[in-house]
């Protein structure tokens, strides 16, 4: 009887011991599987907001590119699949009309990342005048090319491109240096790109921007004729309402001269009665 009661003793003592070391070894599988599992969660939260991050600065990155696709003619470029012959002309019109701006601008500063529309609006309600030297135009012009980016932000890039050729055409025509229309024809994408539709049609595109050139200067010319007829009629309006002011105020204030004679007339009554 007491050796099985001392057998039975020591089994349940063995059977203890193996579920304490067992508990202990499911605790520390348990805290050390949590710490894993929490560091995975970790890793994978930082991995998602890398991503996050870097998608982001992609598509700004690329619509960075898209606004500044017109900051300059492009001297080279990858080809991307299949260039269209529409995009080629596209690209001789807008090189041709950049590198005349430049030209004349002698130096086009960066795009302003501003979301004020207060500068373009303020920037725009500045008319450019007749009398305005070459150097005031071109620090104007070089306002209006860096306000370009926002001015698509806010649908005002017409009105700003117009405002800007008239510009560069008014500088055109107060300079002696002759613009070299080769300079707008150097992107080598489309000179010798393999179809000779896309080079053709980027020649033919440079032409269409002579054109635009040329009808700018046009414009230019004739807005400074109405705007030199306007002034010469305000000026001519302004004289004669100033001396129809004038004679209305003689006629309640009379001159000196006049109030003489009267007091003249006024005594040489007197001495008659």
């Amino acid at each position: 009887m007491n050796s099985t009661g001392s057998s039975s003793g020591a089994t349940v003592w063995v059977v203890a011991l193996i579920a304490v070391v067992v508990a202990v070894g499911l605790f520390r599988f348990v805290l050390l599987g949590g710490a894993a599992l929490l560091g995975l969660v970790l890793l994978g939260l930082l991995i998602w907001l890398s991503a996050g991050v870097i998608t982001s600065r992609t598509r700004a990155a690329g619509q960075d590119a898209r606004e500044d696709d017109d900051a300059g003619p492009p001297l080279a470029g990858p080809q991307t699949g299949r260039t269209s012959v529409e995009e080629a002309r596209a690209a001789g019109a807008s090189n041709m009309r950049t590198a005349w701006i430049s030209w004349h601008l002698r130096s086009l500063p960066p795009p302003e990342d501003s979301r004020d529309p207060r500068l373009l609006v303020g920037t725009l309600s500045v008319v450019p005048q007749a009398d305005w030297d070459v150097d005031r135009l071109r620090t104007h012009g070089r306002a209006l090319w860096s306000l370009r980016r926002g001015a698509r932000r806010h649908d005002l890039l017409d009105q700003l491109d117009a405002r800007l050729d008239r510009v560069v055409a008014m500088i055109s025509d107060l300079t002696d240096a002759e613009f070299d229309t080769a300079l707008g024809q150097v992107n080598d994408q489309y000179l010798y790109h393999p179809d000779r539709q896309v080079r053709t049609a980027y020649l033919e595109g440079g032409a269409l921007g002579v054109d635009l050139i040329m009808d700018a200067v046009t414009a230019a010319r004739a807005q400074a004729r109405e705007d030199a007829a306007t002034r010469a009629a305000a000026e001519a309006l302004a004289q004669q309402r100033t001396a129809a002011l004038r004679a209305l105020r003689e006629t309640h204030h009379p001159t000196a001269g006049r109030d003489a004679r009267a007091a003249w007339d006024e005594q040489a009554r007197k001495l008659e009665e």
